[in-house]
This record gives C-alpha cells, sequence and structure tokens, in this order.
C-alpha cells in the first residue's frame, strides 16, 4: 500500500510535469513556423509553444539520479536487456541514462542538448511518430543516442536526404525495416521512429525537411478547436478519432491509412475486411463526428525562481446531446473549496454523485447507445451484447439504499500518532455527507444496517460530541464532533476542520462534479515518513525525495456543457 501511494504520488508528478511542458504558450505562439511541418491529418499532437524552464523544474522536484533510477529499476531493467535483442536493449540504455540524466538538471544541456528553457511538438506523420524539441548543442543531442548505440550493440549510420545529414538507427530486430532517425536543423532536434520501406517523401516530412501541403500553419484545426471549446491559447493538443476512423475503415484516407498497408503485404486480412465496407465506414465516420476524442489546454501562470504554478485540462468532448445529458446527471455535489484546487490541507478527496439521479442518467447514456442505428456488422454485434447486459436493476437497488445522497468528502489537516502505542494523539480532519435530507438517509440506512439504529442526529445548526453516540470514539482521546447544518452532516475533530465545516455547511447543494482530490506532497508524505519510522522499517529513497518536493497538487474530474472534462491544478516551490 506504501509502495502505491508513492509510486501514483511520483506519477501525478510526472504527469502534472508532462501536460505542462508540452502544453505551454502565449496567445501569439500558435503562429510557430515549425507548425509548417506538422500534417494537418496528423491523428495526435501536442505542443509546446513557449520555452518552459525545465532545468527549474527538474530541481524543484529534487529528485536524484539514484531516486528515479533506483536498485529496483536498474534489477528490472538488467533483466530486461540480458534477455533481448539489441533494439531493446538500445530502448532500455536511452531510458536509464535518460533518468539519470534528470537526477541532475545542471548538466541537463550538457547531457542531452536540448535547451534549458526549450519548446517542443510531438506528433505523426502518417503512423510515424515524430518528436521535436529545441536544441542548443546539436553534437550533445546526437551523442545521447550514440551513447545508447554503443552500450546495447546497435548499428547507426550517417545518411543525406536533399544536403541535409541525419543519424539512423536500425531496429530490425523488433520489425522489418524499423529505424530510429535523429536529426538537428535550424535549432530544432528531431526525433522519429520511421521504417525503411516509407518512401523518401515521407522520411522528408518525418524529419521536418518537407511541408505537407496541408499543415497546422494553413490549417484552421487548431483555431477552431480552440475556439468551439473555449481553449486556453497557452498550449494545445488533441487526439482526432476522425482521423483514426479513416485509417482504420479506409486504404488511403489519410496517411496513416497508407502507412498501415504496408503491414498488410500479402492483402487485408480477412478480419478487417467487414471494417472497410461502406456501412462501417458511414458508421464509424458518424461515431467520430459525435465522440471528436480528446483536446487539452494549459497554461504557466507562474515561472521564476520562487517556484511554478500551472495548470491544465483535458476535455473529452462530445457531440450528444442524450450523452451529455446522461454524463451530467452522474454529476453530484462537491465543495467549491475542494473541487479541484489547491488546498491548504494535507490531503483531500471528494465524490459527488447524486444517488436518486443515477438510474436515469446511466439510462439515458445506455439507451443512447443500444438505440443507435447502426449497420456496420461488427458495432451492431456489440451493440446487441449491452443490450443482454443492462444494468438498472443493479443501479436501481443502490439508488434505494441511498437515496437522496449528493457527495462526501474527506479532508485531512494534520494528525500525530504515539510512537510506543500507535495510537493517534492529535488529529484535525473533516468528513462531510450533503443530501437532499440527511435525516431522511439516516432512516434508510439504518433500514438496511440495524447496528445504525441507535443514533440519532443533532438538530439542524447544532453539534453533538461523537462520543456520545459512538463511544469508543472517547478512548482515543479527541473530541471528535458531529454537527448537522443544513443539506449538510459534518464530522470534524481540530480548530482547521472545525473552521472548514462552517464554510461547507452554509453552501447550496449543486451538480459540479464527480469526483476531485489534493494534496501537499511535503505534508503528507512527511506524516507517512512518522507512520514508517513508528513500524521500524527503513526509509524509501522515494518517500525521502517526496517530503522534500514542496508541491500542492488537485485535480477534478466532471462534466461541462460540452463533455467530460479532468482538470489539474499544481503549484511548485524551490
Amino acid at each position: 500500500m506504501r509502495k502505491t501511494l508513492i509510486a501514483a504520488a511520483v506519477i501525478a508528478v510526472g504527469v502534472a510535469g508532462y501536460y505542462a511542458i508540452n502544453k505551454t504558450s502565449s496567445p501569439a505562439s500558435v503562429n510557430l513556423s515549425e507548425l509548417e511541418y506538422v500534417p494537418a491529418d496528423t491523428a495526435l499532437f501536442s505542443g509546446q509553444f513557449t520555452a518552459l524552464d525545465l532545468v527549474s523544474y527538474l530541481k524543484s522536484l529534487g529528485m536524484s539520479s539514484e531516486q528515479l533510477n533506483n536498485d529496483e529499476m536498474q534489477q528490472a531493467m538488467a533483466a530486461l536487456a540480458a534477455e533481448s535483442s539489441p533494439a531493446v536493449r538500445f530502448g532500455v540504455a536511452l531510458f536509464q541514462d535518460y533518468m539519470t540524466i534528470l537526477g541532475a538538471p545542471d548538466d541537463f544541456v550538457k547531457n542531452t542538448g536540448i535547451a534549458a528553457k526549450t519548446r517542443s511538438l510531438t506528433y505523426l506523420v502518417g503512423a510515424a511518430p515524430v518528436a521535436r524539441f529545441e536544441v542548443t548543442d546539436a553534437a550533445a543531442f546526437q551523442a545521447f543516442f550514440e551513447r545508447a548505440a554503443a552500450q546495447s550493440g546497435v548499428s547507426y549510420q550517417t545518411q543525406q536526404l536533399a544536403g541535409h545529414s541525419y543519424q539512423v538507427y536500425s531496429l530490425s530486430e523488433l520489425l522489418d525495416g524499423l529505424e530510429l532517425l535523429v536529426s538537428v536543423d535550424r535549432g530544432w532536434g528531431t526525433v522519429a521512429l520511421h521504417s525503411s520501406k516509407l518512401p523518401e517523401a515521407h522520411r522528408a516530412q518525418a524529419l521536418a525537411q518537407q511541408k505537407p501541403a496541408q499543415n497546422l500553419a494553413n490549417n484552421s484545426k487548431l483555431a477552431d478547436m480552440s475556439k468551439k471549446y473555449q481553449l486556453k491559447q497557452d498550449g494545445l493538443g488533441f487526439l482526432s478519432t476522425e482521423q483514426l476512423g479513416l485509417a482504420f475503415t479506409t486504404t488511403d484516407g489519410n496517411q496513416l491509412a497508407k502507412d498501415l498497408q504496408l503491414t498488410f503485404s500479402g492483402g487485408l486480412p480477412e478480419p478487417l475486411h467487414v471494417w472497410h465496407t461502406p456501412a462501417c465506414r458511414a458508421d464509424v465516420a458518424m461515431l467520430a463526428k459525435t465522440w471528436p476524442g480528446l483536446v487539452m489546454d494549459a497554461e504557466i501562470k507562474q515561472q521564476n525562481a520562487s517556484g511554478m504554478a500551472m495548470s491544465s485540462k483535458m476535455l473529452f468532448p462530445t457531440e450528444s446531446k442524450i450523452a451529455l445529458e446522461g454524463l451530467q446527471g452522474l454529476q453530484g455535489f462537491i465543495p467549491s473549496s475542494l473541487n479541484g484546487s489547491l488546498h491548504p490541507s494535507m490531503f483531500y478527496l471528494a465524490l459527488g454523485t447524486e444517488i436518486s439521479q443515477l438510474t436515469p442518467a446511466i439510462s439515458k447514456i445506455w439507451a443512447g447507445m443500444t438505440d443507435l442505428s447502426l449497420n456496420c456488422e461488427p458495432l451492431v454485434a456489440v451493440q446487441e451484447q449491452l443490450k443482454a447486459q443492462n444494468p438498472m436493476m443493479m443501479l436501481a437497488m443502490a439508488g434505494m439504499a441511498a437515496n437522496g445522497l449528493q457527495g462526501m468528502s474527506v479532508t485531512i489537516n494534520g494528525f500525530s500518532m504515539d510512537m510506543a502505542t500507535g495510537q493517534p494523539t492529535a488529529a484535525d480532519a473533516l468528513i462531510t455527507l450533503s443530501a437532499d435530507n440527511p435525516q431522511a438517509l439516516l432512516a434508510n440506512a439504518k433500514a438496511m444496517a440495524p447496528p445504525l439504529a441507535g443514533i440519532t442526529l443533532p438538530a439542524d445548526g447544532e453539534e453533538i460530541s461523537v462520543a456520545e453516540i459512538f463511544p469508543p470514539i472517547a478512548m482515543m482521546g479527541l473530541d471528535a464532533r458531529l454537527k448537522a447544518s443544513g443539506n449538510h452532516l459534518l464530522l470534524y475533530v481540530g480548530d482547521k476542520a472545525k473552521a472548514q465545516a462552517d464554510v461547507i455547511g452554509k453552501e447550496k447543494l449543486s451538480k459540479n462534479g464527480i469526483m476531485s482530490f489534493g494534496m501537499d506532497y511535503k505534508q503528507f508524505f512527511t506524516a507517512m515518513s512518522d507512520m514508517i519510522s513508528m513500524s521500524g522499517q527503513p526509509m524509501p529513497p522515494e518517500l525521502e525525495s517526496m517530503m522534500n518536493t514542496d508541491m500542492q497538487l488537485g485535480l477534478s474530474f466532471g462534466v461541462d456543457q460540452h463533455g467530460v472534462v479532468i482538470a489539474t491544478d499544481m503549484k511548485l516551490a524551490e
């Protein structure tokens, strides 16, 4: 459990950093000239249009090479490399070297050639993934890959394309003709996973040496997407189901479709023939229009000697009014102070679902899927399976058990433990339960759980000692209080929690979210270290790193007027 929490925290740092690193810009930067080399039919795009101080970001994280590339990681990578081809060992060597480099921010530029403050682009040229970074040292950028080749035994050579020099690393043991292309030109380093079977014009586009006729600079896709979904112009990204659908149902609908045909040297496999029928092309195109994919935006609010503050948003939009109404019906009440915002507490988690509306909401979504007019044989088969697995009965039972419930939350401001007994000596925490009628909710709960029969809630606006209704709490020496306030039941201990309870108790119910989460890394993992010390176990190096990371993170999951939204907010101090 402990390692799971630490791993989740490390992943959260990385994810938040990834969005900031790959999607940050100023409004004018959408006109970046390098967008002329990004095909308009790319299925995937992520752009960083103004320079992020990557070195300062890594310093703020404070993670050493030993922590990023610890013994367990090294053993796993060594085992993988020992039983693999040179191509896999090449990937392992790149990964290990990069982990080591990330732990030494002062030498990041020297070891990678990537600029300390860098912009980047990630996209597809057909099926070829391309990643591009601003570089200040071309030789160091190329040397990063040459080191991995020397360690793994992968061969490489320098080739020319219309007077441009680039390196080709052979990875044909993984897939016939597979290559990694590495190039530096116009102050940008380019890395592309390519194939020797693709034509020279395709290679020229992957190396950003030839501009596609239709590209993201002369195409309105980014502008249209930003206007439609009210995206901030600090950075943009997308995953296009339209382009994926064309690749799956046609042989030449876009460059990705054309590239995929190269994998079918003996012709299209029989199971895929049905997807290329007019019925499937029409149905997949309709579904792609209804569910366009994924769009992203982000901004950096602060980037100076004091630290960094950034936010990002991922939106899964839909054009289906039925689906949107159903998704919005899944939402419940989340306290405004906990709805994905940065919070002074150590940790918080809030869940919002209006239980009485859960069945109608799921019914709308289910009906939208099962009543959809489809003619594509595989899609019709899936639809028939859905019809046979209607979950409405189970949901109806859940609604009866907790009818009226709209949301709940847990906030931990702090706690301390007695090292000798393992019992809490102090705590400051809040649990909230929000419902249309808390008294009626408790009555339903009593019917389902007889042990609750002796509990009587305080009157609206009053509070009682929890020890009065649950005597064992008195043995812990904590003055826990239960208060009823409007639509909320508030169980709290500690001064901070009491103040937070007073604020939440005044809020009106609204359908404003499904889930939110927040954490202060330094506070949370310092508390965890006390618990580990009490257990007598050694302190994991990953935990020490998290204790020294002065970072706050907030995340929310909900539905807006366009679709499902995941928003993150992060503040990192030097």
